[in-house]
């Protein structure tokens, strides 16, 4: 599966609309690596790759903090106070590629339990923005036989991983 998975994220104790926070400038450095600048308490450089996974068009979604050597940590806490415009700008990042490669599937899933759960309490709370643009499915099941279901807000059991693909 590569060696980083997904956004990274830390726990939000408040209510924001990531849908209305200005994202951060970001550049386009390859055609499928995009990093920014996130400015809180210290400069940090951030990346989000999307890396096919060989399988139909299904892309994952790599975010995390770019290391001298071009690798990512996805893994690291950053605690650099702006959590909200980083993610409004990974956001801001997805719906750009998946402008350019409308047929994309883009898979995602938190690089622990506890951030996997964080992504499904924000693909919740936004359910109905981010329905408006991409088809969203939940991964559950075991993951030798994993099944793929339309994203349900509702659903107890919880998801392992995500697609999300562009509608509009």
């Amino acid at each position: 599966m590569g060696s980083y998975l997904l956004i990274i994220l830390v726990y939000l104790p408040f209510q924001v609309c990531l849908m209305t926070h200005i994202p951060y400038p970001y550049t386009r450095l390859q055609s499928r690596r995009y990093v920014f600048i996130s400015l809180g308490r210290q400069r940090i450089k951030k990346v989000v790759d999307f890396v096919p996974l060989g399988i139909g068009n299904i892309i994952n979604l790599g975010f995390g903090d770019l290391l001298e050597d071009g690798g990512v940590d996805d893994r690291v806490h950053s605690n650099n106070g702006d959590i909200v415009r980083v993610l409004a700008t990974v956001i801001d990042i997805l719906k750009h590629y998946t402008s350019l490669h409308p047929q994309a599937e883009i898979y995602f899933q938190g690089s622990t339990e506890e951030r996997t759960r964080l992504y499904n309490r924000i693909l919740k709370t936004y359910y109905s923005a981010f329905s408006q643009d991409f088809a969203i499915a939940g991964v559950t099941g075991p993951e030798d036989e994993p099944l793929i279901l339309p994203y349900n807000p509702e659903f107890r059991q919880g998801y392992w991983a995500f697609l999300i693909k562009r509608i509009s």
